[in-house]
């Protein structure tokens, strides 16, 4: 098993005209750092959906899944950050 302690450089997200990424993720990122800020974007996806739940019919039930699958994310995170 590999021990991953930073992070290496990965392109995300849209693309401009000619297929470049507009993000990335920089190489030489601590593990923790990684994931505190991991953390902080799930709490932010989750505020935001958490606003959409405030919807009808199928929207707010698929809003409600989206919710259950990044809190179940955010905590396992945090978890790893608390045992580190």
């Amino acid at each position: 098993m590999t021990d991953y302690l930073e992070t290496t450089a990965l392109p995300f997200g849209m693309r401009d005209s000619r297929q470049q990424p507009f993000f990335s993720v920089n190489a030489g990122i601590s593990l923790e750092d990684a994931l505190c800020h991991l953390s902080h974007l799930l709490g932010c996806a989750y505020e935001s959906t958490y606003e959409l739940a405030d919807g009808d019919g199928v929207e707010k039930r698929l809003a409600w899944s989206a919710l259950h699958h990044i809190e179940g994310a955010k905590g396992l995170v945090d978890a790893l950050i608390a045992a580190r």
